[in-house]
């Protein structure tokens, strides 16, 4: 999910240069090579995060949803979707589409959590996940203070029967007094409380190795955000960009990884971009 503090920062991302780690040479959507490979990912577990298709989806809900499970999509990630819960359930039973994970704001899980946990057990996710920190929590003590949050709201939303992720951008990557972020992240939150979902757009566009993550942090991410970026700040269809996802993917059973939800933050032609990735990822061999 692209929030407004990310927003705020993608013009000056716009010029950075491309991540190497994680990435190979572009892979386009006809390149797919099946040589020597045999595993691929679950039908079941190809989705969409509803961010991508956002603006169609607030104008047209059943049109859009309907479009996402004819094109093959069978789980969605909720988020920017403006209607009621119990609206959002029932679009998503009548479509067939599994909605997996809601999104939340930082201000929900430290203000009334109750309440915002009740609207995801309505929807039926298994996941409730934070977006992201405000700008002034990217820091040692900031992120510490986040952890500890994570771990409060994780507790609950464990008791509920539910699991609690965090969603990284590039900021979780950033290093600051000679401390990555996300090393506290991983490193001091609670397993039994806390997971991640891992956006790869974000951490390779940072010079993460999405590999590397899923080997060092083994069983943490139950769900990614699979977008694609062109290594010079431009946001890309899935497969068309520079992540090579057959070498990321290829440790995605260590990382526990249950559910591939595709995204793009602009929405250039958001249904084409949701035929095109799915395409590419059904394909996909690793």
């Amino acid at each position: 999910m692209d929030n407004g503090v990310t927003r705020r920062r993608v013009l000056t991302l716009l010029g950075a240069g491309a991540a190497t780690l994680g990435m190979a040479a572009g892979v386009a959507q006809a390149d797919v090579d099946t040589a020597g490979r045999c595993r691929r990912i679950p039908r079941s577990g190809i989705g969409m995060h509803l961010y991508t298709v956002r603006d169609i989806l607030n104008a047209d809900p059943l049109g859009t949803l309907t479009a996402l499970a004819d094109i093959g999509y069978r789980c969605v990630g909720v988020s920017s979707f403006n209607r009621p819960a119990a609206e959002i359930r029932d679009l998503c039973a009548e479509t067939r589409l599994n909605p997996v994970i809601l999104h939340v704001g930082h201000g929900d899980i430290t203000g009334n959590w109750a309440a915002k946990l009740a609207e995801a057990r309505t929807i039926g996710v298994r996941w409730v996940v934070l977006s992201s920190f405000p700008n002034e929590m990217y820091t040692v003590e900031g992120m510490r203070l986040g952890v500890r949050q994570l771990n409060e709201a994780g507790a609950a939303a464990r008791e509920l029967g539910m699991g609690m992720l965090h969603h990284n951008h590039d900021s979780e990557f950033s290093v600051v007094d000679g401390i990555r972020l996300s090393d506290i992240l991983f490193g001091e939150s609670d397993p039994r409380l806390v997971g991640f979902e891992l956006d790869l757009g974000w951490a390779t566009r940072a010079g993460m190795d999405g590999r590397r993550l899923f080997v060092e942090n083994p069983g943490r991410f139950p769900v990614l955000h699979v977008k694609d970026h062109d290594g010079q700040g431009a946001w890309t269809d899935v497969g068309s960009g520079v992540v090579d996802w057959a070498r990321i993917f290829e440790k995605y059973d260590r990382a526990g990884v249950r559910y591939w939800l595709v995204e793009r933050d602009d929405q250039p032609a958001p249904l084409d971009t949701s035929r095109n990735s799915f395409d590419y990822l059904a394909a996909l061999r690793f």
